[in-house]
Order: C-alpha cells, then structure tokens, then sequence
C-alpha cells in the first residue's frame, strides 16, 4: 500500500514496544469502504514526507472490523473513521490530526506535532496553559491546537468542556499572541462552524482567507468540506458565496494539487454557482472536471475517493442519473461495493423507485464484509424495510434473523461504539426483538 512500515500486532502491544523504545506511537482507526479512509491511504500515507516523518514513529493501524477493535476503540475514544492519533511514549495523547490535510500539509502538522512533544508539551498542555493564562504558548503550540481534529476528539482533549466556548476562549487568550500566525484565522473558522461567532463576524472572516492565497490554502480542507455550513452561518452570503467560488475554482485548476482535492474544490465550485446563478453549462463543466479527475486516478484507493465525490458532485448539479450510472460502471472493480450500494438506494430514493431501493440495500448488506460494518448495513437495511415495506412481514424476519446472527457473531464488540449506535436505531420497533448481548 504504501512504504510506511506498520506494527503488525495489537494495538496493545504496539503501545507497549512505544513505550519500551520510547518512540511515539501513531495510530490510524478506519475502514475498508469508508471513502475518506482511501483518501487518507492514497494522499498521506502515500507522501514521502509522511513517509520520511514515519521512521521516527511506530505505525499501528486498527481496523473497525477487526476483532476486538470496537472495545478497544471505545477504550481509546475512537468513533469517526478515520481517526489519526499522535501518543507519546507513556501513551498520553499529543494531538489528533486532520484526515483531510493534503500530503503535504499533513507532513507539516505531523512534524509540528512531534516538535511540540520534543519540547515537552502535547494538545492538552498546550490548552490548559491557554485556558488558565500559567504562561504563554509558542507559535508551535498556537499551530497545533489550531490543526488539531476538533471533529474526531470525542471529549480526549475536550473532556466536558463544550466545544464552542472553548474556542472562544482560545480565541480570547490567543488573539494578541497569534495575529500573524496561520493559527487564528483557523481557530476563526473551528469557532465559525462551530457557532460561536455572529454573521457579520463570519463573513467578515471568509472574506478575508479567500483573499490571502496562503491562509486559504492552509484551510482547504475546511472551505471544501464544509463550505455550504459556512455560508449558511454568514451574513452577505453573496458576497461570500462568489469568493468561495472564485477560490475554489483556482484550486480545481491547480496542476499541483492532487485529484482528490481539486475534484472537492470543484464540487464546492459548483456549490457555490448553484447559490449565486445555477445554469444548464455547470453540467458540462461536471462531467469535465469528474472525467479529469478519475483519469489522473493513481491507485483503487484514489479511485474508491474519487467515485464517491464524482457521485456528490453529480447530485448537486441535479445529474443522478449520471451518477447512477458512474456507480453501477465502478461496482465490477470496487473493493467495497456495497459502500457504493447505498447510494445507488439513495438515488433510487429520490426518483420513488421503493423496489429498487430495498433491493439495492439488500445486496448492500448480503455483500458486506466483517463484523462491524455487516451490523451498520444491515441495520440501515432493516430500517427502510420497516419505513417502506413495513407489511412485507417475511423479508422483515429474515433481515431480523440474520442481523441477530451478526451480532451474534460480533459478540463483545456489539456492545460498543459504532454497533451499539447502529442498533439503538432500531429501538423505536419493539417487536424486532434485537437485543445487544449480555
């Protein structure tokens, strides 16, 4: 896959020789078929300066679906896939970093990250320093909290603190010390999403890192994967909305950027002239950038990326069939497609296609493989049968009987994180009977 070197052992056991050769411990918590995930194999992991960064590390991946993996993720505060996890030697975390950075930017934050353990100080350090005013943090320091995973943290560095006032608090502590770092504009944008700014002040922000080339690069991730929450989140949305779409539009045609990230650049292109003047010539402008970016595919995993952000850009541009069709040429090849399933049921959803709604989440959930991910697709496959055909009382037992044999299987792991999640969902019909193990 890649030349990163990984642990080949639990999880256990790989913090444990972290500890023994004291060297921090990297960890990555994913999935075969979770799209990001294959972004994360095909653009970092694949980079040589993460690559380089890596000799310094013991690598250890977690699978969901591997055994004992949703416990012991419960144990370690995973739930996201993916999640990238930075622990120092005695197995305190440094910092959780963002699966969306691009090669390069995530090789810099990753060597930022190891720079602030050198120096004796880690996310939580950092943060309660900030917090409480007992001295002030270096630029590094600023950086790092301002790269960390704030949507992967699961209370690790948070603990109870709420996320919104406690970026407002960085934000207070730092807004002297941080002016003229890439750090605060990125805390901005955190406390953005997060709701804690006003419109005015929000606008007033996106107008600002569309106009610097340097800070709008280093929140790409950002501007492309959230930037219709943004919007909605800002006064003089117009306004707002047109530099989103001019800086997206740089990125789409940026030969030195990856076709992951110019492919999400061009859906946000796209998201934003549908907000400002939707027209019939986005359509063609669609299938151009889609048909660019799965040529300069590298590998399954960029592909597996590429498909699922092809089918989100189609459905914005009001094309599902062109999406369908997309999806059902890439099944024969996927190495998850029952990933792409769902949303061939989708698309056949919003066209009140019922049958082949059902059908399509079926063979979703028969073709599924391993423990964790056959309890989140037959669940979802089990709730639109009772939504849809809730008098189709025999396909609805055998969904039940072989769901309940997954969890059977699971054993243990149905208890926790994910699984559970997926099978609360199903406690609003009682007569289902599905019950986690004891």
């Amino acid at each position: 896959m890649t030349a990163i070197t990984w642990w080949q052992g639990t999880p256990a056991a790989a913090l444990a020789q972290a500890a023994a050769q004291q060297q921090p411990l990297f960890l990555y918590w994913g999935a075969q078929w979770c799209p990001p995930c294959n972004r994360v194999k095909s653009e970092i992991f694949a980079h040589s300066a993460v690559q380089a960064l890596s000799r310094q590390l013991l690598c250890c991946q977690l699978d969901g679906d591997s055994a004992g993996a949703q416990q012991l993720a419960g144990q370690l505060r995973l739930r996201s896939y993916p999640t990238l996890v930075l622990f120092a030697p005695d197995g305190k975390e440094i910092t959780r970093l963002p699966c969306e950075f691009e090669g390069e930017r995530f090789a810099a934050a990753l060597a930022q990250a190891l720079a602030v353990h050198a120096a004796g100080s880690s996310a939580a350090t950092a943060l309660q320093a900030a917090l409480t005013a007992s001295r002030a943090l270096s630029a590094a320091e600023w950086n790092l909290l301002a790269d960390y995973s704030w949507d992967t943290d699961e209370g690790a560095l948070l603990g109870e603190r709420a996320l919104a006032p406690t970026l407002l608090a960085l934000l207070n502590a730092g807004a002297a010390a941080v002016t003229a770092a890439t750090a605060l504009p990125r805390l901005q944008l955190h406390a953005l999403l997060a709701q804690a700014s006003s419109p005015e002040a929000g606008a007033a922000l996106l107008l600002a890192v569309c106009a610097d080339e340097a800070v709008a690069r280093a929140n790409m991730d950002l501007l492309n994967n959230y930037g219709i929450e943004l919007i909605k989140l800002c006064a003089q949305r117009e306004s707002v909305a047109a530099a989103l779409r001019d800086r997206a539009a740089l990125w789409a045609d940026d030969f030195w950027l990856a076709a992951p990230d110019k492919l999400a650049a061009a859906r946000l292109q796209l998201r934003m002239a549908r907000l400002l003047a939707p027209s019939a010539a986005m359509h063609e402008v669609a299938h151009q950038q889609v048909a660019a970016a799965l040529d300069a595919a590298s590998d399954a995993y960029q592909l597996h990326t590429l498909v699922n952000t092809a089918v989100s850009l189609f459905n914005e541009a009001g094309l599902g069939t062109d999406a369908e069709h997309l999806l059902q040429s890439h099944l024969p090849a996927s190495h998850t497609p029952f990933y792409f399933m769902l949303s061939l049921a989708g698309i056949a959803k919003r066209r009140g296609d019922i049958a082949a709604v059902l059908d399509w989440y079926q063979h979703a959930y028969e073709t599924a493989v391993g423990p964790a991910t056959r309890i989140q697709w037959g669940v979802t496959y089990l709730s639109n049968l009772m939504e849809l055909a809730a008098t189709d009382s025999a396909r609805i037992e055998q969904a039940r009987l072989a769901l309940l044999e997954d969890v059977a299987i699971a054993g243990e792991d149905a208890r926790h994180q994910r699984n559970a999640a997926q099978l609360q969902k199903l406690a609003r019909w009682p007569q289902l009977a599905l019950a986690l193990p004891a």
